[in-house]
């Protein structure tokens, strides 16, 4: 038997729940500095071993999955990821969001394609905290 054109043996029968709220807040400090407050949910890098996480079975596009606390005025500071894409999904709050030398304000709801190799960040223009969140994937 199969499904979508794959055979069901194929198919991870696993499932992965994980409840944000359990994960600690925590700056990744080497790469984004120390005032965006990180919760990796897992990551294939040295941050994900620092929030001591594991790529779920069956997830094997996917190289990050975090949510993002931006208080006002502070940044995630602008970084590259090698080989990595990304999409910000601003869950609450806005600000500016730069890719390349591009800069646009963005606000809840608003999904934002970061391509790899290009140096991004999101700045909390507002009055408020801003969550995103983001996944990544290697290309």
């Amino acid at each position: 038997m199969s499904g979508k054109g794959y055979p069901v043996s194929d198919i991870s029968n696993t499932m992965f729940i994980e409840n944000i709220v359990s994960i600690k807040k925590q700056p990744l400090i080497d790469l984004h500095g120390e005032s965006c407050q990180y919760q990796v949910i897992w990551q294939d890098d040295d941050h994900g071993k620092l929030f001591n996480t594991e790529r779920p079975e069956g997830m094997k596009g996917f190289s990050n999955f975090a949510r993002l606390t931006i208080n006002p005025g502070k940044s995630n500071n602008m970084h590259t990821h090698e080989g990595i894409e990304q999409v910000y999904m601003v869950l609450k709050g806005g600000g500016t969001v730069q890719v390349g030398e591009e800069r646009e304000e963005v606000g809840t709801g608003d999904v934002i394609f970061l391509p790899s190799d290009v140096p991004h960040g999101f700045f909390n223009t507002t009055e408020k905290q801003a969550i995103v969140m983001l996944v990544g994937t290697g290309i």
